[in-house]
């Protein structure tokens, strides 16, 4: 008899080409549905993970599959680990699991009228007039202070005036958040 101890968890989640093929295909068939508008990131997470359980994919296993995906077109997983924090995409090494990705799935299907994910810049300012945090976002701009804000400090104005012209001369929609308060929960 052979002292060998057999892993049947390795087993199970050895990857096969067909299952990169399989999973290539299907990635595929959903890149083509969000390209045409039919299909969003939310869905796209949601497709996965009814990829996962229709295939009876464990987390490690389609781990195992992205890197091997990844591998196939050239591209050294290593080198993107830690970059993505998307749910339903991990290169490993992150603590993102399985009943996570559930929980925030269900955050978002729950609130899905009234959320929505945006992408901001943010611009501090911290001199003898003011010391605050500028946010972004397309003609939205928010200015977040704990203490007063002082609209004539000469580098808050100079920012504002870059950006406008960044914008082409747009209206910039200005929000003042002043004394804000600050707490966990």
């Amino acid at each position: 008899m052979s002292d060998k101890i057999i892993d049947f968890n390795e087993l199970k989640n050895k990857v096969k080409d067909k299952d990169i093929d399989k999973f290539e295909e299907y990635i595929y068939s959903m890149y083509y549905k969000l390209a045409e508008g039919k299909m969003n990131m939310s869905d796209f997470s949601k497709n996965i993970l009814a990829y996962m359980e229709e295939n009876n994919i464990s987390q490690d296993k389609l781990i195992n599959i992205q890197k091997k995906f990844l591998e196939r077109y050239g591209v050294d997983p290593s080198l993107i680990q830690g970059q993505f924090k998307i749910p339903g995409f991990d290169t490993g090494g992150s603590n993102l699991d399985y009943q996570t990705i559930k929980k925030t799935m269900g955050f978002q299907e729950k609130y899905k009228s009234r959320i929505s994910n945006k992408t901001m810049s943010e611009y501090f300012i911290k001199n003898e007039k003011n010391d605050l945090k500028v946010l972004l976002e397309n003609l939205d701009v928010i200015l977040v202070s704990e203490k007063s804000i002082d609209l004539n400090d000469n580098e808050l104005n100079e920012f504002l005036c870059s950006y406008k012209k960044v914008i082409e001369d747009k209206k910039i929609n200005i929000v003042i958040c002043e004394n804000v308060k600050n707490y966990e929960y």
